[in-house]
């Protein structure tokens, strides 16, 4: 029986079995690293941007003004003979208000007549003698010393005349100004000299009349609104309604008219005054008080709109999350515009009918995938 040799025993003895070969092959190849886990998928609402006819009401405090506050100062002095109204009286242009003694304006007025009609007679003496005078100086019948008298003394007259009638004149101004009147229609306020007082021009004012129809109301926008928001005084006079909200919380029936604007921005506030005239018929509105102005465009703005919690701010920016390729978040940058309580107007960077993040907004982080969720 024919034996193995070494020789073939050893290789019989090296030859692996199937199982074991794929195992060392298997442990010759490097092991397949393991995958990080995959960004989660946040879920988010989206929405497409509408448009709305708005009208915002821009509110300001405003301060009641009366155009005309006329402080009564006698120009006279003397006693208080008669005091014609009540404290508190709505009166007219030309109502009585005060009588102040009048005796010696009186006295005064008639001697300034006196003194007019003594240099009118002057005058007409000085007149003739510069007639006669210059008769005889051309007939070489008069000297020239003699000419040049009659002529001053012509001259003299003539001036005594005006001096007595501006004398008469400051008379008559004196006189009529014992009946004190009101400058304007208005109202009354406290009477500071009943009868029997002695006042003068140092008494300073005896009362105060106070117009009350029309009255002004003075409100001041920023700077920057006046001419983004209102297009400056033109804008402010053509394109907004003024009206007014009363202290009771109450409306005002009549609206107003945009008056004027200032000469200048406040520098410390940065705003501009603003005037508006209204009327006041049944006396609603008090000169001095505050009330709420409330500007209203005159017709209704197309807007872009969108939900509150669509639009979000960075610093200055407002800005909005709208879905890109790869449900990536693509941020977009917007010029936000007036707001109320349930949406947000676009005045630009948005177009009616894109789709833009409104829900979840919180949870968009730039660079991460979203699922978004048609609303």
């Amino acid at each position: 029986m024919p034996m193995l040799s070494p020789n073939r025993g050893s290789l019989t003895s090296l030859r692996l079995s199937p199982a074991r070969s794929a195992s060392a092959a298997t442990a010759a190849e490097p092991a397949p690293q393991a995958e990080g886990p995959k960004p989660s998928m946040f879920l988010v609402g989206v929405a497409k941007a509408g448009a709305v006819d708005h009208n915002p009401v821009r509110t300001f405090s405003g301060r009641i003004l009366s155009p005309e506050t006329v402080a009564i100062v006698p120009q006279v002095a003397g006693e208080v003979k008669k005091v014609a109204f009540a404290e508190g009286d709505t009166v007219k242009k030309g109502k009585l208000l005060y009588v102040i003694d009048d005796v010696q304006y009186k006295a005064a007025e008639a001697a300034a007549e006196a003194a007019v009609a003594q240099a009118n007679a002057s005058l007409d003496y000085a007149r003739k003698a510069f007639d006669r005078t210059k008769t005889l100086f051309e007939r070489n019948a008069a000297s020239a010393d003699a000419m040049d008298n009659a002529t001053s003394a012509l001259a003299v007259a003539e001036a005594n005349l005006a001096s007595a009638e501006a004398n008469l004149a400051r008379a008559v101004d004196s006189l009529a100004h014992c009946r004190i009147t009101a400058p304007v229609d208005g109202k009354l306020g406290v009477n500071a000299a009943s009868v029997g007082n002695y006042v003068s021009t140092a008494s300073g004012a005896l009362t105060t009349l106070v117009r009350q129809d029309p009255l002004r109301v003075a409100f001041a926008p920023g700077s920057r609104d006046y001419l983004a928001v209102f297009g400056g005084e033109k804008g402010l006079k053509e394109l907004f309604e003024v009206r007014l909200r009363l202290a009771d919380g109450s409306d005002y029936p009549l609206d107003g008219v945009v008056e004027f604007v200032g000469n200048a921005v406040n520098a410390e506030t940065d705003t501009m005054p603003v005037y508006a005239r209204f009327a006041n018929p049944d006396g609603l509105l008090v000169p001095g008080a505050t009330i709420k102005v409330e500007l209203r465009a005159r017709e209704p703005a197309r807007y872009v709109s969108l939900p509150l919690t669509a639009v979000l701010h960075d610093g200055e920016q407002a800005y909005v999350w709208m879905v890109g390729e790869n449900n990536l978040p693509v941020r977009r940058d917007i010029v936000a515009g007036p707001a109320t309580a349930t949406y947000q107007t676009v005045v630009s960077g948005l177009e009616e009918g894109e789709g833009v993040i409104v829900r979840g907004t919180h949870k968009v982080i730039s660079g991460v995938p979203v699922e978004p969720v048609a609303l």
